[in-house]
């Protein structure tokens, strides 16, 4: 005769695995609700060679404190070892389920032949960013949860959604670099539209200054984020001057949109600019 599973709800520290102890630090940060709350998940997420694109957009105030709930596969240490999660944003909060906890409930539970329903277990981190650090406060919360109240983030309609920015300097009274390089910039866009089998499209272009000064900004329109990510990351190196001599090593790193007002008149309005122009 097949045994009947057991099922039961852990409500705190039980057979089924120690839970750990909450954190004795200070948590006043800690609030009894959210609003605003930006849910991070795995369809919005690419990941290649430990860097991740985390394709939302969102307007990014620095005075403002945000709040993310970490629905994805993304190693808290990229919130916590580097700004470059939403560069713009100084302040925010990481919301993140314990899952080492439940990990050790389904585990402890599956031994017994028992199924196991375990407390609601989040960490909340609260993750203050200056000019030279990274400063983050934890507090682990187990049953009754502050209440969230999640939005989907847009762009408003006056902004371009934009993946990569690329500023030329003066074409003279000493040229930038960059320029010696179009030909190749050209040639490297060519390459990853058959690669992928898609085309780079929605690149605009800003003038800055009457020596050829600009900016031109990728928006990467019909891309999935993961062929999005890969173009980020092959630019990236592909950009860099006099690589040949150098000995280069990147640290994984978020890459995140980034919204630009559009500028429609004058001498700065933004234009379709033809890759590799």
């Amino acid at each position: 005769m097949m045994m009947k599973q057991l099922c039961f709800i852990l409500l705190s520290t039980g057979c089924m695995g120690q839970a750990k102890p909450q954190a004795p630090a200070d948590s006043s940060w800690l609030k009894k609700s959210y609003d605003h709350v930006v849910l991070i998940e795995d369809k919005y997420v690419a990941e290649a060679a430990g860097n991740y694109l985390v394709d939302l957009p969102l307007v990014e105030a620095a005075d403002s404190n945000y709040t993310f709930y970490l629905g994805a596969h993304i190693p808290v240490t990229m919130f916590t070892a580097t700004s470059t999660f939403y560069p713009g944003i100084r302040e925010f909060t990481l919301i993140v389920p314990d899952w080492e906890f439940y990990h050790q409930v389904a585990e402890g539970a599956s031994s017994r032949n028992m199924c196991a329903e375990p407390a609601t277990t989040n960490i909340y981190y609260h993750i203050r960013r200056n000019d030279t650090a990274v400063i983050v406060d934890s507090v682990r919360v187990q049953g009754e949860q502050p209440a969230l109240k999640y939005i989907t983030p847009h762009a408003p309609s006056d902004t371009l959604v934009v993946y990569r920015t690329e500023s030329y300097g003066s074409a003279c009274c000493p040229p930038d670099p960059q320029w010696k390089r179009t030909a190749e910039n050209a040639a490297m866009i060519k390459d990853f539209e058959r690669k992928h089998k898609v085309s780079i499209t929605g690149t605009y272009r800003q003038n800055s200054g009457k020596e050829g000064e600009h900016t031109d900004y990728y928006t990467l329109p019909g891309l999935t984020t993961k062929q999005r990510l890969d173009f980020l990351l092959t630019r990236r190196w592909q950009w860099i001057v006099n690589k040949e001599t150098k000995q280069i090593v990147f640290r994984p790193q978020f890459f995140t949109p980034t919204l630009i007002p559009v500028e429609k008149e004058g001498f700065r309005a933004m234009r379709t600019a033809t890759n590799g122009e």
